[in-house]
């Protein structure tokens, strides 16, 4: 009966991720081959697979790419809305670095009739994801269809569009061999460039680290972050505004003493115990949340008994966290374990545990995420839940994947250490300032990146901050991404 659960919760789940996919397709084969691959960085920017670990960024992305649909094809057919202008938006990792993968830029792209050009659109979509717009201004201009020639009008066509990203990953890498450039040809045109616009960067980020060395002294906290996701400039913005507050409300922000102070999308306590201050709220609302910190500090004070609660119930597994999870309030974190921690309890109290488990689990890890969360291993070999899934699912999918779970686990700590040490051998020979990765390169795929770069020339790699994505781009700070299959010749 388990089993069958587990079998129908996924496939709804699978049903739900192929409707987004379905809608990327349209946009993929309502628009011309030319403005079809200007879009394709823009997907692995916003694509909600990359995002399975902050299940508010990914609804908004795919609430956002069906809406994106229906407006291209709108475009495309001359089909214009008379409707109010509606507003995507979008959220991009703000940097590459590792340190803040977990932070997020909110993109926000109106759709109004006033851009009826599709090619124009898309290069202000491209422009405000900080995307290169290299090669869209040369496509060349398209007929439009005309309105009776829209898809309703059209016979149906069968596309299978698999909601896995590495599938449609594929799909991409196999449309793309023939027009993606050979890699040291793409950073002869664009190396200078890259290391004109980190220059450029370079000017704001000094203003903002002596703000931030300011504010961290004078109210003497452990450090000050920026975890929002809108541009650097905003984050000179937040550390003004809490500057000013110093002046206004010295003794309130004594709470702050010894603390990690970060601007970021919530206001609350995280479960790193950090003081997390919503970038949109007014000065007030973060005297009042300031204030009562020490209630806030209760809730986080009780997780590590809730962890420890929930380890005895599940025979001993390890509580863990994953490296890139969302950041979250420690409230709604004790939440989670306790619905856990009830379920199993539910359970036990009509079954007992499967005969095939061994009397310990402690050797597996458990990440309990919030209800919007996936049911998965991880590539780390992670049991990964989210807070709503029912006792005898759980029970039934640990049984199922303990093997699985195992050799991921074995795999990653094999992985990792060639990873690191290939990655700090490229960071020497080529002179690279920085060298990181998309969340979704898998270490098998950066060691295959990190060895096919063994063979490139350093010359156009130094004082480069390279990023191993699945797309070739120049972002405005400066970082050169690069897809971890790209061709040597």
């Amino acid at each position: 009966m388990a089993a069958a659960a587990l079998r129908l919760s996924g496939m709804l789940q699978l049903q739900f991720q192929a409707l987004a996919a379905h809608k990327i397709g349209l946009m993929r084969r309502t628009l011309s081959t030319e403005l079809t691959t200007a879009l394709r960085p823009f997907y692995f920017a916003v694509h909600p697979d990359l995002f399975g670990q902050h299940p508010e960024q990914r609804q908004t992305n795919e609430n956002s790419l069906k809406l994106l649909s229906a407006h291209l094809e709108a475009l495309y057919q001359r089909s214009y809305p008379n409707e109010d202008a509606k507003v995507l938006k979008f959220y991009v990792r703000e940097s590459a670095d590792a340190e803040k993968r977990d932070s997020f830029r909110l993109v926000q792209i109106r759709m109004d009739r006033s851009t009826r050009d599709p090619k124009r659109f898309i290069q202000g979509l491209l422009e405000s994801c900080n995307l290169s717009t290299d090669y869209i201004k040369t496509v060349k201009p398209t007929a439009q269809a005309k309105p009776q020639d829209s898809m309703a009008n059209k016979p149906s066509q069968d596309y299978h569009y698999n909601a896995e990203f590495h599938e449609f990953e594929s799909q991409y890498r196999s449309e793309a061999t023939s027009i993606r450039p050979v890699l040291s040809s793409w950073l002869e045109e664009n190396a200078a460039k890259a290391r004109q616009r980190a220059k450029d960067t370079a000017v704001l980020e000094a203003e903002i680290d002596k703000l931030k060395n300011v504010l961290v002294r004078d109210l003497q906290l452990r450090d000050a972050r920026y975890e929002c996701g809108w541009n650097i400039e905003h984050y000179r913005g937040c550390l003004k505004s809490l500057q000013r507050l110093t002046q206004t409300h010295a003794a309130v922000l004594e709470t702050l003493r010894n603390r990690v102070v970060v601007f970021a999308p919530f206001t609350g306590i995280s479960l790193e115990g950090h003081v997390m201050l919503f970038t949109g709220d007014v000065q007030n609302n973060w005297i009042d949340f300031i204030k009562n910190i020490p209630q806030h500090d209760a809730y986080l004070n009780v997780v590590p008994v809730y962890e420890l609660t929930l380890s005895q119930v599940l025979r001993g597994i390890q509580i863990g966290r994953r490296k890139f999870m969302p950041k979250q309030q420690a409230r709604g974190y004790a939440n989670y374990l306790m619905k856990v921690t009830t379920s199993l309890n539910d359970y036990l109290s009509k079954q007992k545990y499967p005969k095939s488990w061994p009397e310990s689990l402690q050797k597996y890890t458990i990440v309990v995420e919030s209800e919007a969360g996936p049911l998965m291993v991880s590539p780390t070999g992670q049991f990964i839940t989210p807070a709503t899934c029912p006792g005898s699912i759980l029970v039934d999918f640990i049984s199922q994947n303990m093997q699985l779970a195992c050799e991921r686990m074995s795999k990653y700590e094999k992985d990792k250490h060639i990873e690191q040490q290939l990655i700090e051998e490229s960071i020497h020979r080529l002179k690279l300032q920085s060298l990181t990765k998309d969340d979704a390169v898998t270490p098998d795929k950066m060691i295959s990146a990190l060895s096919d770069l063994r063979l490139c020339q350093p010359q156009h790699f130094e004082h480069i901050k390279l990023h191993i994505s699945h797309y070739y781009s120049v972002l405005t700070d400066g970082i050169v991404c690069i897809p971890w299959d790209f061709m040597q010749k």
